[in-house]
């Protein structure tokens, strides 16, 4: 394969390719390629997957929704090869299915997908508080209470009407990913980062009403508190009472037939 510039200008730089003619063929194959350097030289297989996976924790792509490689690519005007890669740690995380001669389908969820996630999460989790008051430096903890701070923030602003519900989830999601920083643990982090990001719990928030808040947001100061005060007891009880709350909210709200991801 060859390459021969066509033109180029400060964000773009397009290119004839030119392939080896295979020998059965006798014919040379000539397209034309254009490069962004500004933009796709940088999105290697992890920024497009980070970029998907908020994609489809987000709603973006619904359940059962074809995740193209080729319109991916074509999206972000990248090659295929980082977007297979990208495609491929999604199914590694549950977040996709790959089916054999049809392609790669963001994953939905029975109600047993969510119980067995949950079971995981509840005796995962509430261990990892536990690190993080054993473990976790001040810088951390700051970090924390900020988040706190944010959260009660975005749902005062609910109060008036403001469209901040996706900031409280935002808070909340950055909360516990943090608390799971503060344990030190990267097999723990690997194991319960896809469980805390999972589509279907992250927009039940969407089903919270205003003291759900509140009570969420009281739960993560009380685990801020006994993780400043290295007590890992009080941290592992709290989060194991904040997690079986949510859960229940949850799942009552799918009894009712609220809609699920």
């Amino acid at each position: 394969m060859g390459l021969s510039a066509l033109s180029t200008r400060s964000d773009t730089a397009t290119f004839i390719v030119f392939k080896k003619p295979k020998k059965e063929q006798g014919i040379l194959q000539v397209r034309v390629q254009t490069l962004y350097p500004g933009r796709n030289m940088k999105m290697n297989s992890q920024k497009i997957y980070e970029i998907l996976k908020k994609r489809v924790v987000a709603g973006h792509y619904q359940a059962g929704t074809q995740l193209k490689e080729s319109h991916i690519a074509a999206d972000m005007e990248i090659s295929r090869t980082p977007v297979r890669a990208a495609l491929k740690r999604l199914v590694e995380d549950g977040l996709a299915v790959a089916e054999e001669g049809r392609g790669v389908f963001v994953a939905g969820w029975t109600r047993w997908d969510i119980e067995d996630m949950f079971r995981l999460r509840i005796r995962l989790e509430p261990f990892a508080a536990r690190l993080a008051a054993e473990r976790a430096g001040m810088d951390i903890i700051e970090k924390l209470k900020r988040c706190n701070a944010q959260m009660e923030q975005a749902i005062d602003a609910s109060l008036n009407g403001a469209e901040s519900i996706a900031e409280i989830q935002a808070a909340n999601s950055a909360f516990h990913h943090l608390l799971l920083e503060a344990a030190g643990s990267q097999r723990l982090k690997v194991m319960l980062a896809t469980m805390i990001d999972m589509p279907v719990i992250t927009r039940s928030f969407f089903l919270y009403d205003i003291e759900d808040f509140r009570r969420s947001l009281q739960h993560h100061k009380d685990i801020v508190m006994a993780v400043e005060l290295r007590h890992g007891d009080l941290a592992e009880q709290i989060m194991s009472c904040h997690l079986l709350t949510s859960n229940q909210i949850f799942m009552s709200q799918r009894l009712d037939g609220s809609p699920s991801a």
